[in-house]
């Protein structure tokens, strides 16, 4: 089951994007060498979940571990979630989500009538992680995993995927596409994505759907995937360019897109066994095109995204008559619209996705939004969503979230209207008060207005002048948004101020405003980014000797070319996997099929112009402290990006800390990951921006470079 909401994430025209917030898009593939990984499922325990019955909604558990001197304890945000990517059985009996148990991370399958849990496996086993796992039929389950292969010499880092299969009971494990020992497989079986299923095929219990490329391909087929035995039947063959496959809401692939060089093409047919036919011919990233997203009622319905009027909206295509153009069915004069919202039961769609200051989804299902209603009266404040159902559609799975309030997650009884909470992303935080996010709008340069989020440190004076950090998002074409961010509560438990902008050039407020920060990364971007942290001193937010920057992936370049630029408006700056060389990340990213172009896209291609935009060649207007994390598996943003600017300080005697942390990929999701990163990130603003902080003592440490 796919998941409710489906954003724009278009394969080919964005940029290879460096979200932080979330695990980045897989790139184009490129075939990994070796095997796919042994796996050993854990003995099958079953542990009891509470002898008593699953409460209804109530006030939150007690506080975890008392709070330090600091303020909330750092293992408690790090300690990853009770609950997370929940799935539940096609019968509503079982459920089957991500725990973490001391600091570890496992697949949990819980009986919801006896209140039983089973551990099935450990999630985070190298070289692959479980993602998460869902529901084939009551008891078989295809659990995602992620990973990493290296290639070439010397070697370097890409994405793959692997698909496993096993009973809610622990039996009948099975690596699919990895057979017994001189089995001869076939060449779909060695492809680098090996878990992109394109349709779950409810009334088949043995079958799904789903795309691999042959190997050294990156073109997919579309294969009919026993999931007991592994066995493929083709269904699609492979015709290049097409990289993605989408199969209406029976099960017949019915549509396809992709590209070659910078040239894209849709292809479309009537139904099973029609011919193919091309729709239409595209230049890649001409951001005027539309993007899939999923059929509609009808096979010959498409669901796309478009601009409208300047602004991505949501238009039906007849795939039997596209002659007659698109209909408009959704959008705003005001932002992006985000999504659409497909029911789990039948994947109708039963609203849309717009975000402003705040989530919302304009409900066309009358049902869908009384069930939010309902949700809304159990937990104000919040959004709402429903993520899965039951094949009767009386137990429905939700999650609710708001920027105090980590994800949580309740099974609601359509026929009794009980509303039982079943997990928590934050358990670990208890009834702690976190820091609220306050929308605020920024001047900046030119008369432009900035929107963004103001996160105070909770029980802070409002006329006392705070310490303060500025935290560009990643991506860059991206956007930050409202809701639990745990980097942010950090930041603001130890009593600063955090400033988030979506400065031009992040999406979802228009194609002027994502068109305006195009190639900009330390101009337009930067400019922006620096109005907001002169307008924190200047409205006595922010303690002018007491500001740092922090950022992650695009966000931690963003730092450093701020401290590069402003060399006396920051204290200190912190880089989260971040790019320090723009000339050398296009030069990674030719690794990855269509790459070069995609980097071109994202920054420019002038060789000269992007040394001269990168941090790296400008270390010596470096004046004040930096910090370096990065994870040393990251294949979006390469850890030497972090390890050349570690040298580079070093030559210029700038004091400074390099952080690299094993196996740590671009997100750092692991719980023990997490708790590293916070405690170098709040050790070193405690350094820098603590009560010490105005005198000249050095902070960081002694030794530059040290990890």
């Amino acid at each position: 089951m796919r998941r409710f909401v489906r954003v724009l994430a278009p394969a080919l025209c964005a940029a290879a994007t460096l979200l932080a917030a979330s695990r980045a898009a897989a790139s184009p593939p490129l075939r990994p060498p070796g095997p796919p990984p042994a796996l050993t499922p854990l003995p099958p325990p079953v542990l009891p979940l509470n002898p008593a019955p699953p409460r209804v909604w109530g006030p939150a558990p007690a506080a975890a571990a008392g709070a330090s001197a600091d303020g909330i304890p750092l293992e408690a945000f790090a300690a990853g979630p009770d609950m997370a990517e929940p799935h539940i059985s096609p019968d509503g009996g079982k459920l089957v989500y991500v725990s973490s148990r001391s600091g570890q991370l496992f697949i949990v399958v819980r009986d919801l009538a006896t209140h039983r849990e089973r551990i099935l496996l450990n999630a985070a086993a190298e070289p692959f992680s479980v993602t998460h796992c869902e529901f084939k039929t009551n008891d078989r389950l295809l659990c995602h995993l992620e990973g990493v292969a290296r290639a070439g010499n010397p070697p370097r880092l890409f994405p793959a995927t692997r698909l496993l299969a096993i009973d809610a009971d622990g039996r009948g494990m099975k690596l699919l596409f990895r057979d017994a020992l001189f089995t001869r497989l076939p060449p779909a079986a060695h492809a680098q994505f090996q878990d992109r299923i394109i349709h779950w095929l409810p009334d088949d219990a043995y079958h799904v759907l789903i795309e691999l490329d042959d190997a050294g391909s990156v073109f997919p087929s579309v294969y009919r995937l026993d999931v007991y035995r592994g066995d493929l039947e083709l269904e699609v063959a492979a015709q290049p360019p097409v990289m993605d496959w989408t199969a209406d809401q029976a099960g017949v692939v019915r549509f396809g897109y992709g590209f070659r060089d910078e040239t894209g093409v849709y292809v479309a047919r009537s139904g099973p066994g029609a011919p193919w036919r091309t729709l239409e011919e595209f230049r890649r990233f001409d951001r005027k095109r539309f993007d899939p997203l999923a059929f509609g009622a009808q096979p010959n319905e498409l669901l796309v995204f478009s601009p409208y009027e300047g602004r991505a909206a949501v238009w039906q295509i007849d795939l039997d008559a596209p002659a007659r153009g698109m209909q408009l069915l959704f959008s705003r004069p005001d932002i992006d619209v985000g999504g659409i919202l497909e029911w789990p039961l039948d994947r109708h769609v039963a609203g849309y996705v717009y975000e402003t200051d705040r989530p919302h989804t304009y409900y066309t299902d009358p049902r869908a939004a009384a069930i939010d209603a309902e949700l809304e009266r159990a937990l104000p404040g919040a959004y709402h969503a429903v993520i899965d159902a039951s094949r009767d559609g009386f137990r429905l799975l939700t999650v609710s979230y708001s920027d105090v309030m980590p994800p949580r997650y309740e099974l609601l009884d359509t026929r009794s209207g009980a509303l039982t909470e079943l997990g928590r992303q934050g358990a670990a935080l208890g009834t702690a008060a976190l820091a609220t996010m306050r929308p605020v709008t920024i001047p900046g340069p030119d008369g432009i207005a900035i929107p963004g989020y103001l996160t105070l440190p909770p029980g802070s004076a409002a006329h006392e002048p705070l310490p303060a950090v500025v935290l560009p998002h990643g991506g860059p074409y991206a956007r930050d948004h409202w809701g639990y961010d745990p980097l942010v509560q950090v930041i603001a438990s130890r009593g600063y101020a955090v400033l988030q902008l979506n400065f031009r050039g992040s999406t979802g407020y228009g194609q002027q405003w994502r068109e305006a920060g195009h190639q900009a990364w330390g101009t337009i971007m930067h400019d922006d980014i620096t109005a907001g942290a002169r307008w924190l001193i200047e409205s006595g937010v922010a303690d002018p000797s007491r500001m740092a920057i922090v950022g992650w992936s695009y966000g931690g370049y963003a730092a450093l070319t701020g401290v590069e630029k402003e060399p006396t408006l920051y204290r200190c700056a912190v880089s989260i996997a971040g790019v320090t060389d723009m000339s050398q990340m296009a030069v990674d990213d030719e690794r990855f099929y269509g790459g070069k172009d995609s980097a071109g896209d994202a920054m420019g291609t002038d060789p000269v112009a992007l040394r001269a935009e990168s941090p790296l060649a400008h270390v010596g207007n470096i004046r004040v402290p930096v910090l370096l994390v990065h994870g040393e598996d990251d294949y979006t943003v390469l850890a030497e990006q972090s390890k050349a600017m570690d040298r580079a300080l070093s030559r210029e005697h700038v004091p400074h800390e390099l952080v690299l942390i094993p196996h740590g990929e671009h997100s750092l999701v692991r719980p023990q990951m997490r708790l590293t990163l916070y405690r170098k990130v709040t050790e070193f603003l405690r350094a820098n921006l603590g009560p010490d902080s105005r005198r000249a003592a050095a902070p960081v440490s002694a030794a530059a470079g040290s990890r």
